[in-house]
């Protein structure tokens, strides 16, 4: 899961100590800063392209990181070649295998899409869904396994989900269908397109990486009749009333690209995306056709019937 770029969450935990509550309250008034900062940038530019946003947005996502960093300074860690991970006590059994999991998927997804992040990444990992329902404001009964946002990728603790309790089987079942590298293949897009990207595209991207690396897919929808318009599969994704169906339009999508004109017209695009054009001007740049196009192009294409089917491992 991702949560929309630009949009701003800020837990507010509370802090032993007067100097450090206040502290935070300075760290929350300067991010909401600059997301009005970005909103207004965006805004007075939009019509012709997105790169005051996206500039703007690299500097709120690094400045998020580095307070999410500092909010998780006292968790347990392990670092790696190109993650840190922090945990909770009662996950340091795991710790070791999200970290592997993590590493493993580093080099494959990175060379997929053409872009390598700068630095350690962190990771954080959460015993239950509540705990990672908490920061942003979810019930506890949210289902989300993980979840990117702000340049940190958080996953939930195998303990949560996986019922065995040998350690080979919740290795086996956490690296096939535990949710880092989809997640990471968020951070990759995010980072590469510079936050200038529909939710379509990022979910679309995010599972494709993830069939590749691990042959998991997502379940489609049993009861899908039609294609959703991609103007209502961004900001209005987790509203659509058939959620299955929205991911697997997604992933439907770039695996049509994918195959229409190659992973490196994918790379392409969201770097267009990341130098500053609007979707439609990065898909006449990039294709030679405009995004509506190319929608009709798709929906010509793909019968709906693929979104009832059940796809095989990558």
């Amino acid at each position: 899961m991702i949560l929309s770029p630009g949009c701003c969450i800020i837990e507010t935990g509370s802090f032993p100590g007067e100097g450090r509550n206040m502290f935070q309250a300075w760290w929350q008034v300067f991010l909401i800063f600059c997301l009005i900062f970005l909103v207004l940038t965006g805004g007075l530019f939009f019509s012709q392209t997105e790169l005051p946003r996206t500039v703007t947005y690299g500097l709120m996502r690094q400045l998020i990181a580095g307070y999410t960093a500092w909010q998780t300074r006292g968790w347990a860690s392990l670092t790696s070649t190109h993650f840190i991970l922090r945990y909770q006590p009662g996950d340091a059994d795991v710790a070791p295998l999200v970290l592997e999991t993590a590493e493993a998927a580093y080099e494959p997804a990175s060379r997929l899409l053409g872009y390598r992040p700068g630095g350690k990444l962190l990771i954080l990992l959460y015993p239950d869904r509540a705990s990672l329902a908490r920061q942003f404001g979810w019930p506890a009964s949210e289902g989300a396994m993980g979840v990117y946002w702000g340049g940190v990728v958080r996953v939930l603790s195998p303990h949560d989900w996986v019922e065995s309790q040998d350690p080979s089987e919740v290795a086996a079942i956490f690296k096939t269908a535990g949710p880092v590298a989809h997640e990471f293949t968020h951070l990759l897009v995010d980072m590469k397109a510079r936050g200038n990207y529909p939710r379509w595209l990022t979910e679309g991207v995010a599972q494709e990486v993830e069939r590749r690396l691990t042959g998991f897919t997502m379940p489609g929808s049993d009861r899908a009749q039609a294609w959703y318009p991609l103007k209502d599969m961004d900001r209005g994704f987790d509203s659509l009333p058939d959620q299955s169906l929205a991911y697997r339009q997604s992933w439907l999508i770039v695996d049509f690209l994918v195959r229409e004109r190659g992973i490196t017209t994918l790379r392409q695009l969201l770097a267009s995306l990341g130098e500053g054009d609007t979707l439609d001007q990065a898909f006449r740049q990039v294709l030679g056709l405009s995004l509506d196009d190319f929608e009709k192009n798709f929906k010509k294409s793909v019968p709906v019937e693929r979104a009832r089917v059940s796809l095989p491992a990558g």
